[in-house]
Order: C-alpha cells, then sequence, then structure tokens
C-alpha cells in the first residue's frame, strides 16, 4: 500500500510540476514577408489589333548604391489610338543565374499591387488586368491594358508597392515600396 501512496504521489507531484511550468499559449503572429529584391524591371507590350507589333522597354540597376541606373532602354515608342496588352517582369540580376522576382509576387499577390501613373500630358490610359487571391479579388498589376490617345511624350512611372496589410487594390499610398522606376514614352 505504502508502494502505492508513493507512486499516486509522485505522479500527482510531476502533474503538478508540469502544469505549473507550462506557459500559456499565445497567438502568434505569422511576420510579414520582406521586400523583394529588384534589378531590372521590364515592360512587354504587344497592339492587340497587330502582333506583331511589339515593344519591350527596360529599367535597369545592377548597383544600387550608385544611384546610376541603365536608363538607355528604358524607353517605348507606341502607336496613337491603340490598345496594348502589356506583361510587367521584375528580376533580381545580383544572383546567378537571375531570379524571378515576378513569380514571387505572383505567388503572393496578396500582398503586392503594383501602380501606374502616367505623367501629365502623357496620351495613356492603364488599366490592370489580373487579380489577386483575395475574396473578393482586387487587382494586382502584372498584367495590364495600355490605351494610347494622341500623339504625345512623357514619362509613365511603375511602381511596385508591397501592402501585406490594409491591400485594398486601388490604393497606390499603402505599404513600401519594393521598386519604383520610370519609362520614357512616345506616343506617335
Amino acid at each position: 500500500m505504502k508502494k502505492y501512496i508513493a507512486i499516486v504521489t509522485a505522479a500527482l507531484l510531476v502533474s503538478t510540476i508540469w502544469t505549473s511550468c507550462r506557459k500559456p499559449e499565445e497567438d502568434v503572429d505569422i511576420p510579414d514577408p520582406d521586400n523583394e529584391v529588384i534589378t531590372t524591371v521590364r515592360l512587354e507590350a504587344v497592339n492587340a489589333a497587330d502582333t506583331t507589333d511589339k515593344v519591350t522597354a527596360e529599367w535597369r540597376d545592377l548597383t544600387p548604391n550608385d544611384g546610376n541606373p541603365d536608363l538607355s532602354k528604358a524607353n517605348m515608342t507606341l502607336k496613337k489610338d491603340a490598345v496594348y496588352n502589356v506583361s510587367l517582369t521584375f528580376l533580381d540580376e545580383t544572383k546567378t543565374p537571375a531570379g524571378d522576382i515576378t513569380e514571387e509576387v505572383r505567388d503572393r499577390a496578396n500582398y503586392h499591387l503594383v501602380c501606374y501613373a502616367p505623367a501629365t500630358g502623357l496620351n495613356l490610359g492603364v488599366v490592370r488586368t489580373d487579380k489577386d487571391n483575395n475574396t473578393p479579388q482586387m487587382e494586382l498589376g502584372l498584367q495590364s491594358k495600355f490605351t494610347t490617345g494622341a500623339v504625345s511624350t512623357g514619362n509613365l512611372q511603375v511602381a511596385l508597392h508591397h501592402q501585406p496589410s490594409g491591400k485594398n487594390g486601388t490604393d497606390c499610398s499603402i505599404g513600401s515600396t519594393d521598386a519604383e522606376v520610370n519609362f520614357a514614352i512616345t506616343v506617335q
């Protein structure tokens, strides 16, 4: 009997120690994904009425700390009064082979929004045509439709916004900026 009482007492003691040392469970927030490293931004436009009319522009900065991006290919000439289907690509060329950040943005579509801002006087309308996975779905912007008007020139600012909380699919003032570049656009 003494042996039985000793075993029960030991079990109760271990149980008491176990429950008193155990910390209460807490809700742990999953950290938001970090901003992406982007060295290259590429626009590829295909005329919806003439698929042989393809135009590519590329902004590139392989040494971002020196403030001297390569703008030699960051220009695009589009036909007036036309509609272009546009794809946007983001690359991290600090790696070999280059990292395709576009796929990461697509995989994390619910955290991102691409914003397009044509300069005043540039006759260019931009509509995002792809969506994220939110319910309801919200605009993403890796795919878009450019509609040109009369002859004009000006910059088109393209910005990838990282919006892990508060994304509404249209507000470009939310979150931080992964990339913000300008393309020189000529409509002729």
